[in-house]
């Protein structure tokens, strides 16, 4: 009987952690996909990128990743976060050169990754054992 409570107890604490993960991974990566959404919308048929709100949202962006990376990186493939990182990191430089089409495409990466990780760090029994 102990043997029964001791293997509930350790399944049930793995069931949780595996919740907690998916949660932590779900809220992290909706919120960079709503930034980016956000820019995609703000910039649309603009010319002048550098302007006070885009480059306050894409400040915002990448404080946000900043904070979010290391707990993302422990639940996914470093490589697929990197991806991701270096599309984030591209924007300044866009922003800084006015070059919409650059900065556009990588927005579009962006959001299009945040969603994609989402199928591919989603719920499943290979995450709780």
């Amino acid at each position: 009987m102990k043997k029964f409570i001791l293997i509930l107890v350790v399944t049930l604490a793995l069931i949780g952690v595996a919740i907690w993960e998916q949660i932590t991974v779900n809220t992290y990566l909706n919120d960079v996909e709503e930034k980016s959404k956000y820019l995609i919308e703000i910039t649309t048929n603009v010319t002048n990128i550098q302007t006070e709100e885009i480059i306050e949202k894409v400040e915002e962006l990448e404080d946000s990743w900043t904070k979010h990376e290391q707990i993302l990186c422990l639940f996914a493939n470093h490589k697929d976060m990197r991806e991701l990182c270096i599309e984030i990191q591209k924007l300044r430089g866009n922003i800084e050169v006015n070059q919409y089409e650059d900065f556009t495409a990588s927005l579009k990466v962006i959001y299009h990754l945040s969603k994609d990780y989402h199928y591919i760090m989603g719920t499943s029994f290979q995450n709780i054992f």
